[in-house]
């Protein structure tokens, strides 16, 4: 009775004069003695009891039963810790993945690369009703997610109606996208179902990031294709993307100005369908040789005049031809021929590098590299047809197909070109002693319009592929990716089987697996 007085009595009083060592350094401070004597006397108490009840302790480490309570209570401790140390990991790096088929939760690759490489903070201002809050703060965490750079900011249009009337916002629902002094609203958006939900944010982010818009010219008057047009052949839906991201478009009548304007970052000709006057090739050429940029996009009955200014930068088109795809696999959906499909991209080039899916040209032309390429310059093919297809003549509106005489594939649709402006300094005195000043021209031309009209831009990367030779044109190398797309519905259907195999692996297949590993653990602890 007196050892197990001893034994008791001696534990509990170490354990008091511990619980007062730690509440007298909690309230009272490290500096002050009262701890430290408790935290003696608990140790001496300590070292004591371990004395006096060694012979119990030896005795009680080596049953069995304490072994395995011991194994327990250690792996319960360091499944804790895992467990803290991920909680840990978690709170620090905010880890996340998409694993739906569309990625519909995810940024497309083009926004977080316009995230990715933002210098100065951007506000995203959201005036909302109080009901709106939560869908939106779910829409801007997919983007300050990838920025520490990009802050948002919740205005209630009831309680703060001085802020309402300074940003002059009209609906609630209003983004207004902020960098410095520069701000870009963004209006009329349906919440997270919008289908242009990140294409508009995206695009306002580039705009006060990047600054003002760049002045795009579109030529007109030689029956191109018309940006007005709303049809299946037109090219509105173009406009509205240009006008909705970083450009200005104004269109152009070549014959009347006589040459392109001043402010022209970028010019645009899309599937000119009549003769160019001389004075109208000269304006173009002295554009492109003072560092212009210009996308030109030809059918196979575009005028024949062009093959003459082509060449002079190292491209090859012959009128009339047309690319005739004999490989089925690459045929439009219906086994259209003259609608090839292509798969092949040339991966060296800033245009087609992120290129990983389809595109498809109705009715194109082969535009291939000349034999002599102008010094000084770089021509790439983007992208071909298969090897299976055929560059035959197209003669009114029939194909006249020789197997024999016809050129086979692979045909080049698309060419980049490039090229270095010397203009030496205008003091010839200075001209020795200085360094010429360099500046690049730019050309892509491809064999085929209807890529980018209303009906086929939708198609696979069609669209992408367009914003990307503007992008590169206009020397915004950083804002080639994949743009963002519409989110497709995912399905997932419960048919008869499908909810038997749910049924039994709920009711059946689980418990059977949780009460064989329960017999599994009890055999194996029993065994011992």
């Amino acid at each position: 009775m007196k050892k197990r007085f001893l034994f008791y009595g001696s534990l509990l009083s170490a354990i008091l004069f511990l619980f007062l060592t730690a509440i007298s350094f909690y309230l009272l401070g490290s500096e002050n003695l009262l701890w430290k004597i408790f935290g003696f006397v608990s140790v001496l108490i300590f070292v004591f009891h371990g004395f006096s009840s060694g012979k119990f302790y030896v005795e009680f480490f080596s049953r069995r039963t304490t072994r395995f309570g011991l194994q327990s209570i250690f792996n319960a401790v360091l499944v804790l810790l895992i467990l803290i140390v991920l909680n840990l990991i978690v709170n620090n790096y905010d880890l996340k993945k998409d694993i739906t088929r569309n990625k519909v939760h995810t940024l497309s690759e083009q926004s977080i690369k316009v995230l990715s490489g933002l210098q100065n903070d951007v506000t995203l201002k959201a005036f909302l009703n109080p009901t709106q809050v939560p869908e939106f703060e779910n829409i801007f965490s997919k983007y300050t997610y990838y920025s520490k750079k990009l802050k948002r900011e919740f205005v209630d249009v009831d309680k703060d109606p001085l802020l309402v009337q300074r940003y002059n916002i009209r609906t609630p629902g209003t983004v207004v996208v902020e960098s410095g002094d520069r701000n870009v609203r963004v209006e009329n958006l349906s919440g997270p179902d919008d289908p242009k939900l990140e294409e508009k944010i995206t695009n306002a982010i580039i705009a006060v990031n990047k600054g003002g818009k760049k002045k795009l010219y579109y030529v007109s008057g030689h029956g191109e294709r018309l940006l007005s047009d709303t049809g299946r052949e037109g090219f509105s839906e173009i406009k509205d993307s240009l006008e909705g991201g970083r450009y200005e478009v104004e269109e152009l009548i070549l014959i009347e100005k006589g040459s392109i304007p001043a402010d022209a970052e970028l010019v645009m000709i899309a599937g000119p369908r009549t003769e160019f006057m001389p004075q109208e090739y000269k304006a173009l050429e002295t554009y492109i040789r003072a560092g212009g940029k210009l996308l030109m996009m030809i059918e196979p009955t575009s005028p024949v005049s062009l093959r003459d200014f082509l060449a002079k930068f190292g491209a090859d088109w012959k009128p009339k031809k047309v690319v005739l795809e004999t490989n089925s696999l690459q045929q439009l959906a219906g086994g259209n021929p003259l609608t090839p499909i292509v798969s092949t991209y040339d991966r060296s080039h800033e245009i087609t590098r992120e290129s990983k899916q389809l595109t498809l040209f109705p009715i194109s032309t082969p535009i291939e590299k000349s034999k002599q390429i102008p010094e000084g310059e770089t021509v790439t093919s983007l992208f071909s047809s298969s090897a299976k297809s055929l560059e035959t003549d197209l003669q009114g509106d029939k194909v006249k197909v020789n197997q024999t005489t016809d050129r086979k594939g692979p045909l080049s649709l698309a060419l980049a070109i490039s090229g270095q402006v010397k203009s030496p300094e205008t003091s010839k005195e200075n001209a020795k002693n200085s360094d010429e000043k360099t500046r690049e021209f730019r050309l892509v031309v491809v064999g085929d319009a209807d890529f980018a009209s209303n009906q086929a831009r939708g198609f696979g990367l069609n669209a992408d592929l367009f914003q990307n030779m503007l992008s590169w044109l206009a020397q915004e190398e950083d804002l080639i990716a994949i743009r963002p797309r519409n989110a497709a519905e995912s399905h997932f259907e419960i048919t008869e089987q499908r909810s038997r195999i749910i049924n039994l692996a709920s009711i059946v297949i689980a418990p059977l697996v949780m009460f064989v590993a329960g017999i599994v653990v009890w055999v194996n602890r029993r065994s011992r």
